[in-house]
């Protein structure tokens, strides 16, 4: 019997499985709901079947995984995405958060020419209305033992470092 573990995977091309990430990792940005529409998992099984590069989301419906897919096209230098939400320390909405990692790790890239490269790639790709606040280039993420995203050591890391930033 199969059970439900709430993980979004992807199918390579060369039949291998990743793991995007939770498929409960919600965002709220600005009113909008960023969450991964529910599946039923007998319908993904079916869709691995299909000779398809990835496991397509419902239409109409946005995931983290679905913005980083697109900000993962938006540049051929760059290996991956995350993208995490973050309150501003001063209240308001949560924030769209993008952290990249470039293939070259060695590599200098100019955070500002990525945030616009990545807003319009979600403005043509995805909803208009979402609005890139922060980019930021690392080497590599944090993962767990199965090589999962930790999104939550990322969005507190990320919040670490703005709650400084507005210190000063």
């Amino acid at each position: 019997q199969l059970r439900r573990h709430g993980d979004i995977i992807q199918r390579t091309v060369g039949g291998y499985y990743i793991v995007q990430g939770r498929a409960d990792d919600t965002m709220n940005l600005g009113g909008i709901k960023v969450e991964a529409p529910p599946f039923n998992v007998y319908n993904l099984l079916f869709a691995f079947h299909e000779p398809t590069k990835s496991m397509l989301l419902l239409p109409g419906q946005t995931s983290s995984v679905e913005i980083e897919r697109v900000c993962n096209g938006a540049d051929e230098g760059l290996l991956e995405t995350a993208a995490i939400s973050v309150k501003p320390s001063g209240g308001g909405p949560e924030q769209l958060a993008i952290l990249a990692v470039p293939k070259d790790r060695s590599a200098t890239y100019d955070a500002n020419l990525l945030k616009g490269k990545f807003q319009r790639a979600i403005q043509r790709n995805l909803n208009p209305l979402f609005k890139v606040s922060y980019v930021k280039v690392v080497p590599e993420f944090p993962r767990t033992a199965s090589n999962k995203l930790l999104r939550r050591v990322l969005r507190d890391q990320l919040k670490q470092e703005l709650a400084n930033r507005s210190k000063l």
